[in-house]
């Protein structure tokens, strides 16, 4: 026949336990030191790989264009609004009314990746009956939260442009009302010679400081002007390479051993037909077709690409790594990420 032990024997045994227990502990000399000996010598540590430290870069908030990068103009393509036309041109907006032009946009660009350019029909004139305002009508683009223009330094400013017939284009920065006058000149040219697209380039002294500025692009000439891929940018950047001198001037401080770009979300998309593609961001500047960062919900040109980084991580003297991500959305049903980040050897470009 089975057994079954009392519960006053279990509870015996507990009471018993804790005696010895109480025992022991009283005989532990409450008094006594412990030591602690830590060996800090060069022989009894362990080594700490130099590439441990760097930057992990994000283009997240325009930390990348309109922060780190100098490009001072918002959507310089005008292809934000999407490949349908008409289309949105902001941050892009109208100098004048209904009665001296309309502005449109159609799909008449030289270049085949960024079809989309800006159409300006000007229907005042310079005398007459419907003159135009002394300023002249056009367009204006504050930039990223507005230029910050600096008294004494120069901005290379470039455009594409066509027109109908002869064309006089004032090219000017301006305060955020365009009242005061930063720096301006003029574009003169011949029907002949912008019957066809025609790539100008102009530099700006600017007379001024206004951290709110803005550029504008005005005449006072009856016609059709079309305008496409506008930049403006600081001729004096680091190193010469079209990132703010005073920025990463700080990242050159930090002595990084590596910087890993351009930030996961970024390259990912939220769809993959938004995804950053590596492929579409080297090259001419004016013919990359840009894509619309939907995580972050802004377009960028990508102007600062893949071959800008790579550029970046030499001029700072670190180790360039590339952050791809593989979206696994459609195939798996709880959607994951598979992140893997590999050291590119570093560039040596002429």
């Amino acid at each position: 026949m089975g057994s079954c032990k009392s519960p006053h024997v279990v509870l015996l045994l507990y009471v018993m336990v804790c005696i010895v227990y109480q025992s022991f502990a009283f005989g532990v000399d409450t008094n006594q030191t412990a030591k602690l000996l830590v060996d800090a010598s060069e022989a009894s540590g362990r080594p700490i790989s130099e590439t441990m430290f760097g930057i992990f870069f994000e283009e997240i908030n325009h930390a990348g264009a309109g922060g780190l990068w100098a490009e001072l103009v918002s959507n310089r393509g005008f292809e934000a609004g999407g490949p349908n036309v008409p289309s949105n041109i902001d941050p892009w907006s109208i100098i004048g009314n209904e009665s001296s032009l309309i502005v449109s946009t159609d799909r008449s660009s030289c270049f085949d990746r960024n079809k989309v350019a800006l159409r300006m029909e000007v229907l005042c004139d310079s005398q007459g009956a419907n003159s135009c305002p002394d300023d002249g009508v056009g367009i204006y683009n504050p930039g990223f939260w507005g230029m910050n223009i600096e008294k004494g330094k120069t901005y290379s400013v470039v455009l594409y442009v066509r027109s109908s017939g002869s064309v006089n284009v004032s090219v000017s920065l301006t305060g955020s009302d365009g009242l005061q006058k930063l720096a301006a000149a003029s574009i003169i040219a011949s029907g002949s010679e912008v019957s066809n697209w025609k790539k100008f380039k102009v530099m700006l002294e600017a007379q001024g400081t206004n951290p709110n500025s803005r550029l504008q692009l005005t005449t006072t000439r009856k016609g059709f002007i079309w305008f496409d891929q506008v930049s403006v940018m600081p001729l004096d950047t680091y190193k010469g390479h079209g990132f703010w001198k005073d920025l990463a001037v700080i990242l050159e401080d930090l002595k990084p051993q590596f910087m890993r770009f351009p930030g996961g979300s970024f390259v990912e998309g939220e769809w993959l037909r938004n995804a950053f593609r590596w492929k579409e961001t080297i090259g001419p500047w004016e013919e990359r077709p840009g894509h619309f960062a939907d995580v972050w919900m802004y377009w960028t040109d990508d102007g600062l690409g893949y071959f800008e980084f790579l550029q970046l991580a030499e001029d700072l003297g670190t180790l360039p790594i590339w952050e791809s991500v593989t979206m696994m959305k459609l195939i798996l049903p709880v959607s994951y990420h598979l992140y893997s980040g590999f050291i590119v050897s570093k560039p040596s470009f002429i």
